[in-house]
């Protein structure tokens, strides 16, 4: 097996990134599942097999998979199957992918890079950003000024909060923690309690979810102005309740895995740092 060769498989424009710049730096590099998506010098391979033959490392998407059966692989007519994988590769292989799940890999050795905090906060910034420019298209008003609240002050509540203030925004954020609130309240940031966003939402005139739990339901919907946008981006099952919002015609936009959406270059950068750390502690890089 050679040592060199590293396969990306499926994924979109970040892991297109993250293949052009193992090619640059010398590594044998070897793509699939990645149609019509630039790779720089990475060999692109017709067939699974040949991806995986004789490589080291393995990377593939954020998140693998979608379904638990095919790897993810937007820019693929034909995503492969994980058990595809899992048969081809060779058997000292180290595989990585995003929240992968080692159950689809019993076989290999499997690494989760995006299980530590480094590439959790690298993200947040790219996804800070693209629900403000979310927010910007959405507005008739600028964001100074703007009545808002991010419910939430977890990693990308605070990278929310910075870029927020930075625009200008009156911002209140929602936080069940003490310590929380009291950071943000040394930090200059309005607080309110869930409890009493029933008297504020009706002066809202923009809301931001990070956290991945209902929140506002119906009643708390009710209290919202239909023009008002509420952007979720907090995972399954999200923060709103959105067979409600969509039966009382508020404006809810639920915006997932928005770093490989809106700055794919230097998500799949963030990408590669972590993947690095993970090659380095393993002895590869």
């Amino acid at each position: 097996m050679s040592t060199n060769k590293i396969a990306v498989i499926g994924g979109d424009r970040r892991q297109g990134v993250i293949a052009a710049a193992y090619a640059k730096e010398g590594w044998e590099c070897a793509v699939y599942a990645l149609e019509g998506v630039e790779t720089g010098g990475a060999t692109k391979s017709t067939e699974l097999a040949g991806a995986l033959s004789d490589a080291a490392v393995v990377v593939l998407p954020l998140p693998v998979s979608r379904d638990g059966k095919y790897v993810n692989a937007p820019a693929a007519e034909d995503a492969p199957k994980l058990a595809e994988i899992e048969a081809l590769c060779p058997p000292e292989a180290l595989i990585l992918g995003g929240m992968i799940k080692t159950d689809n890999f019993p076989t290999h050795k499997v690494r989760d890079y995006y299980a530590g905090e480094e590439l959790k906060l690298y993200n947040t910034l790219p996804t800070a950003e693209g629900a403000l420019a979310i927010a910007m298209n959405e507005l008739p008003t600028t964001i100074h000024g703007t009545k808002t609240l991010v419910m939430g002050f977890g990693r990308v509540g605070k990278a929310l909060g910075f870029l927020l203030r930075g625009f200008g925004a009156d911002i209140w954020i929602a936080t069940r923690s003490g310590t929380e609130r009291a950071v943000c309240e040394i930090m200059g940031f309005k607080t309110v309690e869930y409890q009493q966003l029933s008297g504020l939402l009706p002066e809202i005139e923009l809301i931001f979810n990070t956290v991945p739990k209902i929140i506002l339901d119906s009643a708390l919907l009710e209290k919202i102005g239909d023009d008002v946008p509420v952007i979720d981006l907090a995972t399954h099952p999200g923060g709103v309740d959105a067979v409600a919002a969509k039966k009382l015609g508020k404006k809810l936009i639920w915006a997932l895995s928005l770093p490989g959406k809106v700055a794919p270059v230097t998500a799949g950068e963030y990408i590669k740092k972590a993947i690095d750390s993970i090659m380095k502690e393993e002895g590869i890089l």
